[in-house]
Order: structure tokens, then sequence, then C-alpha cells
């Protein structure tokens, strides 16, 4: 990273640099990386001053041909031994400002002089280097110090990530704890992941692991533990092959049911027709399926089909006690199906109650999953329209037996009585706001579903005791898919994870031999991730339970916000008006299903809870930073630990001073928390710092 040297720097005069660019390029092939990066500073004084190039080498770390330039031209650079480099960073921390570099404290560095940056003009730099990459456990981690860029001003106005992975191995789990990465996988050996972002405050470094695995199944377990008197933290991620056989593909039963209501007419139906018509002419061959719609009445595709109707979608319809149950067999019906659909028009009514019974009804074949695909854009107006009773005879006419799938169209619905529904059997809720497109929402949705590789999931840890698990219940493995668990476990040592699951008509066992460790400081990123995940499950079971049901939760989601300093969009902390750094917490989960709460601001908090659920790294806040296991929240320019009472006696430190170096040096956790801020309150081994802005020379 570039960052100021010069005397007007030392004396306050000059303006950290701005970085326009900051284009991260990497290439791995077997664990070999080649690391690009493009990037664009600007110099925003009136006059010129000197820089200096700086970028870490961590120890153990195999890095070779370091090559650095300048607006196209070479620029030659040395790497320096620890002692050496440590007397560059804790100038650039003093003189330059340059937070990022405080973790990186005892690493060598590879430094080159930059001088005469010409005023209010741009430098275009480019640094490449290779390093192989470490693996233990069929893991590979790749990371970059990305927070380095802190020493600039203000943001990234354009940071941009690309990685190309390559392997003979096949390439299974793929995350990254501080970017939410786009993954694109070419095959089961090749993979491309990307990020953009505008305006990026870079507060962590970026990382990314993946893992490496010819098995069926690849299983990857990350473990976090400070102390061993404490239960551990852990995720476990299963992911399966990429490239499935169409055998392998698990047969099963579609039923969608469609609301062709009056409030469906003209767009709305006709989006909801290409839907439907896609998910058709894309069911796998040996699927079965069935098409309900419902108004006022009900009415059966494969009732008419079974009874040899004629395809007309005005004829008469079925009490849904009445109606045929067999399913159609895609290979029979399809051509019709979608002749069908082209005919359906809107009118009537809304008699969800009888449609969601008349799906649910019939026992499900035992070796096939049945998914039911529900949409509607309104509340219940016909036959039972009492949303508690629908609920009820749902759940005891499916039984838990069938997944449903919601998709709720518009603000004109009963948000509570379709996420609910959802939740209750199996599913997931989706919404489609009315700037947005039903058939791209539902056929999203339907390509993964259309492609199970494993049902009916279940976790098996052997002697290793695991508990509060998220999620609670275990969905069903689709290809290009990761399920990812996280949870807190007791005891230590090797292990045997067994993940069971149906493919087809035969039960499944699948096996790695893991260690849940006694001490691991790394993953720290875990214990939040772990409660982040968990509150917003809690906190979505709270709201549909409603208060007087979900006091203990109410309780759970108390002590894990404030334990693990967690936000949700549901809960808060209020600042204390006593003088203090105080925090009281608040929690509006009672309050979400209310009948004064908008319907487009149900809709889209049921959107982000969605979301969240599968969410794989901390959410920053705008006033909160996460920063390992700590939280820090901002009071004017100062940022204080999360921990800190407000009352205890405060050790005052003077940034850049000798003590200040001393305090980065006790622990790794600490060197990170003091990129944050120049200014700020940290808490460490029951002591209370305060770092003051001011500047020792």
């Amino acid at each position: 990273m570039l960052t100021l040297v010069s005397l007007e720097q030392r004396l306050g005069y000059a303006v950290p640099l701005i970085i326009n660019r900051y284009h991260l390029n990497v290439t791995i092939n077997n664990r070999s990386a080649t690391t690009r990066i493009d990037q664009i500073f600007t110099n925003p004084n009136d006059f010129e001053v000197n820089g200096k190039y700086i970028f870490p080498v961590p120890d153990g770390a195999v890095v070779s041909n370091l090559a650095l330039s300048i607006d196209g031209e070479p620029l030659s650079g040395r790497l320096l031994p620890k002692e050496d480099s440590q007397r560059i960073y804790r100038s650039s921390v003093r003189e330059g400002y340059n937070l990022g570099i405080m973790d990186q404290l005892s690493t060598r560095a590879f430094v080159a002089d930059v001088d005469r940056l010409p005023a209010r003009r741009r430098r275009h730099i480019e640094f490449e280097y290779l390093q192989f990459l470490p693996i233990e456990d069929n893991l590979v981690k790749f990371s970059h110090p990305l927070s380095l860029a802190k020493s600039v001003n203000g943001s990234i106005a354009d940071l941009a990530i690309n990685i190309e992975i390559e392997s003979q191995q096949e390439l299974r789990t793929i995350n990254s704890a501080s970017h939410e990465l786009k993954i694109d996988r070419k095959n089961d050996h090749h993979v491309h992941l990307s990020y953009k972002g505008r305006n990026i405050q870079p507060d962590d470094d970026f990382q990314c692991y993946y893992s490496i695995s010819d098995d069926d199944f690849g299983i990857t377990l990350l473990t976090h533990r400070a102390d061993e008197s404490e239960d551990g933290f852990f995720m476990l991620l299963v992911s399966p092959k990429n490239a499935v056989k169409k055998t392998d593909v698990i047969e099963k039963d579609f039923i969608f049911v469609l609301d062709h209501s009056g409030s469906m007419a003209m767009r709305k139906i006709d989006q909801a027709k290409e839907a439907l018509s896609f998910c058709i002419r894309n069911l796998n061959d040996g699927d079965r399926f069935n098409l309900i719609l419902f108004n006022t009445q009900i009415t059966s595709f494969a009732d008419r089909l079974n009874r040899q109707y004629r395809l007309v979608s005005s004829e008469r319809s079925h009490h849904s006690e009445t109606l045929s149950d067999h399913l159609i067999d895609i290979s029979d019906g399809r051509e019709d199906t979608v002749a069908f659909i082209e005919g359906i028009e809107a009118g009537g009514g809304t008699n969800i109650n009888e449609a969601l019974l008349r799906a649910v009804s019939g026992e499900p074949d035992p070796n096939r999953p049945r998914i039911i695909v529900f949409l509607t854009d309104g509340c219940p107006t016909a036959g039972v329209t009492d949303p508690t009773q629908i609920l009820d005879n749902v759940a005891q006419a499916n039984s838990n037996q069938s997944r449903i799938f919601v998709f709720g169209v518009g603000n004109d619905l009963n948000v509570r009585l379709l996420d609910k529904l959802a939740a209750d059997n199996g599913g997931s809720r989706n919404y489609v706001e009315p700037h947005e497109n039903i058939e791209e929402a539902v056929s999203s949705l339907f390509r993964k579903m259309n492609e199970p590789v494993l049902v009916n999931v279940e976790l098996d840890f052997g002697r290793i005791i695991t508990k509060e698990l998220t999620p609670m219940n275990l969905p069903d493995l689709f290809r290009e898919e990761q399920l990812m668990v996280l949870g807190r476990y007791k005891g230590h040592g090797d292990t045997v994870i067994k993940l069971l699951g149906t493919i087809g008509e035969e039960q499944q066992i699948f096996s790695k031999n893991v260690i849940f460790t006694g001490i691991e400081m790394d993953n720290d990123h875990l214990p939040h991730l772990w409660a982040q995940l968990r509150v917003n499950e809690l906190g979505d079971q709270a709201a549909l339970m409603g208060y007087r049901d979900s006091e203990k939760l109410h309780k759970e989601i108390e002590r894990l916000c404030i334990e693990f300093d967690v936000l949700t969009q549901d809960t808060s902390f209020i600042p204390v008006d006593d003088g203090s750094y105080r925090r009281d917490f608040r929690s509006d989960i009672h309050q979400v299903y209310t009948l004064n709460s908008p319907i487009a601001d149900l809709v889209k908090r049921s959107k982000r809870i969605e979301k969240r659920k599968s969410d794989r790294f901390k959410i920053q806040e705008t006033d909160t930073k996460y920063i390992g296991r700590k939280a820090f929240h901002q009071h004017g320019e100062k940022w204080v630990d999360t921990k800190y009472d407000g009352q205890s006696e405060l050790k005052i430190i003077e940034f850049g001073s000798d003590k200040y170096f001393d305090l980065a040096s006790q622990s790794d956790e600490v060197a990170k928390c003091l990129k944050l801020s120049r200014s700020m309150i940290i808490c460490h081994n029951g002591v209370s710092y305060e770092i003051t802005g001011k500047i020792s020379h």
C-alpha cells in the first residue's frame, strides 16, 4: 500500500492519498497463486509529496517474483528483515496514520520509495507476486491485506476482486469470512469468484478458503476456541459434487399452486404463467407434478387429465375431497400442461385454505420428496379466511411431509400467514415486490429445487457433544448449494462426522474424520457469525409465535445480542444519555406483525430475514464494527469497546507512542482492533485503555 512519508504529513499539513481504484486479480492453479494488484492513487494536495509502497510478507509465506511498476515503469524495491521492517511499520503508523498495518508489525516488509508524487495528479501502480498457499485437512486458505488501504483518505472508490481457481482435485466448499462473493462454478475443477463494491471502507482483510476433495460430498470443519474452559464454536460446510449425473438427481414430485383470482389480472397473471411454463419445461424426466389453480374454487390439472376432461381452464372445478390424487408423469403431460397454462385467466376470490389442503392431500411417496410451490398475491377472502385456522388445517393435513415454498406477490398480503406457512412446513418464503418480475423470482428458485442430491438430511457428530445449532432444521441439499451449520461444542479431539440422507429409495451415509480443537485462535469470526445467525432464526421464530408464547426466546435473544453484540433489524442498542458510554438493549420483535405495520415494510423485512439466514460473513453496521470476537460502537469521533461499562478507570495511551505499540504486541486481536481508529477505548485482560488521537514525536 502507498503511504505518505513527507515532512508535510508529519507536521499535519498534508492530506492522505485518495485511492480511486483497487482491483485484485488472483489466479490459483493447484495452490500456486499469482496475485496482481492494480491501483490508482490521487495526491489531493496542492504540493508534491513523497510516498513509500509497503507490502507485508507473513512469516512462513513462500512469496516470490515481487514486481512493482508506476505508470508502466518498473520500480525497484527490497524485502527487509524483521527489525528494519518494524521501524518502517512504526514510522508509517506515526507519520502516515497507516493503521491498516497494525496487525503486520511482526512481519517482513517489501518496501519501495515513491518520490515526488505530483500535486492533484493520479498515479497508476501495479504490484504482482507469486505465493504457494498452505493446506490443512484439504482446506486451502487465501488472504490479502486489504485493510492496508486504511492509510488512504476515506474509502475505496472502486473495489473489484476476481479470483480464478483451478485444481486437479475437485473443488468443494468455497467461503469467505470477510466479503460476500459471487461464486461461478465452471465445473468441479474450475471456479471463478468475484466481488464488486463502491466507496468501500476497508476494515477487513480479504479472506477466502476452499476445500478439495474427490468424495461425493465435501465436508469441511472450522473451529474456534479461545478458552478451553468454555464451549467452542464450529462451522460445518457440506458441498456436493457440481457435475451431477442426471441419474444421480433425485426424482421428485412437484405441486404448483397458483392464485388466479381477480387481483392477479393482467401483468401478474402473464408473468406467473411464464414462470409456470418455465418450470414445466425444465422438470427432469422421471419427475411427476400437478398444477392446482385457485380463486373462489379449486381447479386441478391432474384431475382433468386423469378424468380425460378437455384442457380448458374455464371448465367446472371440484371440491378438494373429490379431486383425483394421481400425479402426472412429466413425460406424459409436458406439452398438454404448457397449453393449459396458456388458457389461464384471472377472476374471482381467494380460497387459500382449500387450495393448500388440496396440495397436501394424499400420502406422499416415501422415496420421492414432495415440493409444493405456492404463489398468491392476496389475503384469504373465500372459504376459511381465519389465518390461524388455515395454518392449523395445513399442519394437520401435511404433518410436515411436504415442503412448502411460498411466493407472495405485491403488497396486499397476509405476510405473517405466508411466513409461518413456509416456516412450519420446511420451505422458504419469497416475495416479489411490485417493481420485480414474478417469472425471474420463481424460475431462480426452481433451478435450485429441481436438482436435489440428498434429502431428509441429518448429521451425527460422533463422540463430540454439539448444541445450539443453526439452522435448527436441516434443509435438503441441492446441486451447486452448500449446507452451512454453525453451533457450539463441548470437549475436543478426533471424531467421525456422519452425513446421513436419502438418495432415491436408499438411505446413504457419508463420513469424514475431523478434529474439534481444544484451543484454536483462528476463525475468530465464528462466535459473532454463529450468534448473528442464531438470533435471526430465534427472532423470526419469536415474531411468528407472538410475544405471549415466546417469552423464553426473547430472553435468549437478549442474552445473545448483549454477549455477542448482535444487531438485527428488530433489535438495537440505545446510548444512555448520562455522559457515559453505556447502552441499553431494545427489542421490537413483538411488534413485527402488529396490525399497523405497513405490508410493504413486512415484505422487505421478511426478504431480509430469509437472506440473512444464509449469510456466511459478519454484517457490518454503520456505527458498529466487528473485529474478531470484539465489537465497537461509535461515539462521535471515538470508537468504544462494547465491553466497556462506562465507569471503570481508563488507562490513557497516546497514539503512536511506545506504550501504544507495546499494547499492540500483547495479542493479535488487540493489534487488529487498533486498526480501527486513532481515538478509541479497548478492553483487554481486565484493563480498559483509552487511545488518544494525540501523536507523540
